[in-house]
């Protein structure tokens, strides 16, 4: 089991980061509008015991999450929200936490921490309807979202590889 005492305060603040970096570009992928998104983001991040966590790593992960989930707004307010530089960010969130658990946690809270991220951004995105007329008939993730997901998925993947098992 990996503790937060695991980790240096940045490597926690990097892992508390990036599901809210996560989210931030999932609202951009679809432009999306970001006062209703917010809003989402928070309900989100206030709800993450509803993800279940299992480890010790995530449970900590979505707690610390949850208590900051009121800075939300207020850090939005000084962010970029154009879609390169928000989904850059996320990226690069995703690529810092994935070397971070890679080195500290175990297979499980890795592959745990990884479905936690994932988890937050497609609760974003299954929030709204995009297309439509007047919400009807519209999609609940538009495909700009799923890209997105599906391109974070991959960066975090950070389950063992073949070579990382053997001997």
């Amino acid at each position: 089991m990996t503790s937060r005492n695991s980790f240096t305060p940045a490597e926690w603040r990097a892992l508390a980061q990036t599901p809210v970096e996560v989210m931030y570009g999932v609202v951009v992928a679809s432009n999306g509008g970001l006062r209703r998104e917010l809003k989402t983001i928070r309900r989100t991040l206030r709800h993450t015991d509803e993800f279940g966590p299992e480890s010790e790593l995530v449970t900590h992960v979505a707690g610390a999450v949850r208590v900051n989930a009121d800075r939300v707004r207020r850090d939005a307010e000084t962010r970029d929200f154009t879609r390169p530089v928000a989904i850059a960010r996320a990226g690069d969130h995703c690529r810092e936490a994935t070397a971070i658990v890679r080195a500290r946690a175990t297979p499980a809270e890795r592959d745990e921490y990884g479905r936690f991220v994932r988890w937050c951004a497609e609760r974003v995105a299954d929030a709204g309807v995009e297309g439509g007329i007047l919400r009807l008939g519209g999609r609940r993730v538009s495909p700009a979202e799923r890209a997105f997901i599906d391109a974070i998925e991959d960066t975090l993947a950070v389950a063992d590889t073949p070579s990382e098992t053997s001997g």
